[in-house]
Formats: structure tokens, sequence, C-alpha cells
């Protein structure tokens, strides 16, 4: 695959990957009363994972310095 543009256009670094977001489930705790609490895990649902994109549909790229671009991609 390729993209364009493929190196980040605030440091030259070429892209590290792809901007990505994983769905996941905070877990709670309930007591007698119905009350909830943050458990403090979270359980992360990796198949459900998906590429970042912007409005256009490009994809959001990162390069090692943290810097994020839009890219169209191309085969």
């Amino acid at each position: 695959m390729r993209f364009t543009p493929w190196k980040c256009p605030d440091c030259g670094q070429p892209a590290e990957g792809t901007v990505e977001t994983v769905p996941g489930l905070a877990l709670l705790v309930f007591d007698d009363s119905g009350q909830a609490e943050y458990e403090g895990e979270t359980k992360i649902e990796w198949d459900g994972q998906a590429t970042c994109r912007d409005e256009s549909g490009n994809t959001i790229l990162e390069c090692p310095n943290g810097h994020q671009w839009s890219a169209k991609r191309g085969d």
C-alpha cells in the first residue's frame, strides 16, 4: 500500500503507523443501592480496532515525533 504524503510534513520523518481507535469496556462495581464505581480496569476489544480517518476519508498517519497528518491511500 502507498500513502501520500508518507513523510511527516512537520519534521520529514516517515510515518511510524496509522492512528487507530480501539473500543473498550470500563468495568464497574455496584453496591447494594445501585451506586457504581469504576473498578479500575478496562477490557480492550482488539477485534473492534479501526483506522482513524479525516472528514474526506483519508488515513491519519503519525511519525515517531508524535506529529499527525492526513494521507491519501493508494495501492
